[in-house]
């Protein structure tokens, strides 16, 4: 070791020699290799190995023990390959496949360097066999047969590796999530780089092969705009941009694709996981159709041989990439209304110009057939003309072909075993380490969680106290069900904005309101379920004296809630969780005076709390909040429409009808009883049409099952009587409770 502490290379490792070191993460650091034998045998290899000051700490060495384990079971031509692993003085070490080549972002990097993007087969072919990678890792099985429900979680251009010969393989399963995985992903820590998540990634929502099929979209966007699809000033606004799967970049930076490919693509990018490829097969064969009836085959072989042009800088190589580019690009030059520059964001497929392509000479056809789908014949159909478009020449204005911010300057952002395997990695890359004061308090959040399982009901307590009866002492408040089941709220139209109410403002002393009532008659479930079918935005007030809650709301959802409890606010939630510490808050709300920015903006720009865990944590404690008003029954409600936040919210996006259908999951057993006690002799029936869709509270097939049941035909006693196990019991007082307080079922 040097005085740095770091290997003077070449050393020795045990029996390989390193001789060279390609990246260092928050994790491991990696190098090539050399393992030597007998006769002059002589291996190339990558060994990645835990970083030395990780070595003692139990929960890193247990995630890299995982990934060695993981990653060896996958055995397959385009995934790098786990060749060994071991422990050598201490440090733990993974040997990997060296590809002798470079990564898709630095394709892409040179890419924007020459001013020539990708022409679109080669996207497709890259993409196609990443994809073939994931088709065979999502369904992989382990050594006992098991299906391993194997997720990659971080697909992105520096996991994506090419050989000189143009073979693509995916690497770094470092951070991959399997059902049976020894160390559990801890849900707070950053996995994957923003840019590259899924939207279910981003809010912290269980996963499946679709988040990767999400991800391979991102990457071919990439591959065909030559820029970042999601890319902002700051993370927050990434994870924002990625969380409502705005595509305004790409309806501006990809007008001229054919249209065809651009509706597979935006399938592929769908926000809505229904509206996506339900499978890496899917996705992949749609490409390779669309490659098909182009009449296009490309391979390995063509991939390394205009690899070659993008990497040599000479005069010849640059004169050949502009013949490869007309000869390959399928691009339709697409008129500039096609697509309106505000054109506003959306997952779901935007109207494309009718416009296909034509050509005059058609691509060589290269021998290699890899894109195309075995099942076709020999000689591909007639094909459609295609166009025979030119490179893009320099523009007026560099950036719009220059990959600027977007991948020209990306680092890799911080997953701590986000190193990469291949031999060509253009620079160190420092990840972002993990704090073990918040993997602790998000370990602590797992193990007693606030929100129950959507699956999981616990049986009826038969000791202690309900959650909310230190606000409700007695049953006596439950007066609702002694009196005609609550009509929802009548609002009146749209008036001008209230004044400035003030915070927190005894319900005796407001003025304005367009809608008031006392909780004891009209339950906060049903005036947020009421609310949130109009779509109305406002200000509704929650008053519990001494106690005030102001829930804003955009559209039905909830942008915020401020308390008049100061331990509510969302800093000291943190601290009071573990995130950070009280001299951390002090520090963020002392730079608060000075600058524009919100309080997670402030703590994210210290180094207190990643970005990611700023978005979840505000959500989840914003979740939080709201739930609990739901066990009020008693004080009084009172909703301003159209009264707006006066200090800038960060937006949420979180769903009314989501969060009622979790919340009641938290209300225990003693309130239900209390709540149904008085009208057991009452017969229950299902109100049809149901305003709201019964799948909306994202409960299963449980509040669909419940309300199909609901006929009138039996008492709410016979149906009790009906569930021999407490955890049904609990589970149908809960799901008929929802439907009752969201007016899908009366009495």
């Amino acid at each position: 070791m040097s005085a740095e502490g770091k290997d003077a290379l070449p050393s020795q490792f045990g029996r390989y020699t390193l001789t060279e070191r390609l990246a260092t993460g928050g994790m491991a650091e990696v190098f090539k290799a050399k393992m030597l034998s007998t006769h002059g045998f002589e291996k190339l290899l990558v060994i990645k190995r835990i970083l030395p000051h990780l070595a003692a700490d139990k929960t890193f060495v247990s995630m890299f023990i995982d990934e060695a384990k993981l990653t060896a079971q996958l055995v397959h031509p385009k995934i790098v390959q786990v060749s060994d692993f071991g422990e050598e003085n201490g440090q733990f070490f993974i040997a990997l496949e060296f590809v002798d080549g470079f990564d898709a972002l630095a394709l892409l990097r040179t890419s924007a360097q020459r001013h020539v993007r990708l022409p679109i087969p080669f996207g497709l072919f890259i993409s196609i066999e990443v994809l073939d990678a994931l088709d065979y890792a999502h369904n992989a099985r382990d050594n006992e047969g098991k299906l391993m429900r194997l997720v990659h979680r971080d697909i992105s251009p520096s996991n994506v590796f090419i050989s000189h010969r143009g073979d693509v393989k995916l690497g770094d399963f470092g951070i991959a999530h399997a059902q049976e995985r020894e160390s559990k992903t801890q849900a707070g820590t950053l996995k994957g780089k923003y840019g590259y998540m899924s939207p279910e990634q981003v809010v912290g929502a269980s996963l499946d092969g679709r988040s990767d099929i999400f991800a391979v979209g991102i990457v071919l966007a990439e591959m065909l705009m030559g820029k970042r699809l999601f890319t902002a000033p700051n993370d927050l606004d990434v994870l924002l941009m990625v969380r409502d799967g705005r595509l305004d970049r790409l309806d501006k930076y990809c007008r001229d694709l054919p249209a065809d490919l651009d509706k597979i693509l935006r399938k592929g990018l769908a926000r809505k996981l229904s509206d996506r490829y339900q499978t890496a097969t899917e996705f992949r064969d749609a490409l390779s159709d669309f490659l098909f009836r182009a009449g296009v085959r490309v391979g390995p072989a063509e991939l390394g041989k205009i690899a070659v042009d993008f990497f040599d800088t000479s005069p010849e190589a640059a004169e050949r990439l502009t013949e490869h580019c007309k000869r390959w690009d399928l691009r339709v030059a697409a008129p500039q209304s096609a697509v309106p520059a505000a054109a506003t964001s959306s997952a779901t497929t935007a109207p494309r110009p009718n416009v296909e392509p034509t050509v005059a000479s058609p691509p060589p056809v290269p021998t290699s057939a890899a894109a195309q789908p075995a099942s076709r014949a020999a000689t591909p159909p007639p094909r459609p003309p295609l166009a025979a478009v030119s490179p893009p020449s320099p523009p007026e204005d560099p950036v719009d072909l220059v990959i600027d911010e977007d991948i020209s300057d990306i680092s890799d952002v911080g997953d701590s075993s986000d190193v990469g395997e291949t031999a060509v990695i253009p620079g160190p890359q420092a990840g972002a380490q993990a704090d073990p004061q918040a993997l602790a308090a998000w370990s602590e959040m797992l193990s007693n969680p606030t929100l129950v399982g959507l699956d999981q009901y616990e049986a009826p307590p038969t000791t202690g106290v309900g959650r909310f009866e230190a606000i409700s002492p007695t049953p006596t408040t439950f007066t609702s069900f002694n009196t005609p089941p609550p009509q929802p709220m009548r609002l009146p139209k749209p008036g001008p904005p209230p004044p400035d109410l003030g915070r927190f403002v005894p319900a005796a002393q407001q003025r304005g309101a367009d809608a008031a009532g006392d909780l004891s008659v009209i339950s906060p479930m049903r005036v947020f379920a009421d609310l949130a079918v109009a779509g109305d935005t406002g200000l509704l007030r929650f008053e519990i004296a001494p106690h005030i809650k102001e829930v804003y709301l955009v559209r039905g959802s909830p942008e915020s809630v401020n308390s008049s409890l100061p331990a509510e606010r969302f800093g000291e939630y943190l601290v009071a969780r573990g995130f950070i510490r009280q001299s951390d808050l002090d520090t963020a709300l002392a730079q608060l005076p000075h600058s524009s920015s919100k309080l997670g903006d402030t703590l994210v720009a210290l180094g207190v709390m990643r970005p990611l865990d700023v978005f979840r944590l505000l959500s989840q404690q914003v979740r939080e909040r709201v739930m609990e008003i739901f066990g009020w029954v008693q004080g009084h409600f009172s909703f301003f429409r159209g009264a707006r936040n006066p200090q800038e919210a960060f937006p949420l996006g979180l769903d009314t009808f989501e969060i009622l259908g979790a919340g009641v999951l938290t209300l225990p057993y003693e309130f239900l009883e209390r709540r149904f006690m008085p009208i057991l002799d009452q017969r229950p029936r299902a109100a049809f049409p149901p305003r709201i869709t019964l799948e909306a509270f994202r409960l299963g097939p449980t509040p669909r099952e419940v309300w199909g049941m609901l006929d009138g035909s039996r008492t709410l006693r016979e149906w009790m009587s009906r569930f021999t196990s407490p955890g049904e019991l609990h589970t149908f007082l809960r799901t008929l409770y929802l439907l009752v307080e969201t007016g899908l079922a009366q009495f």
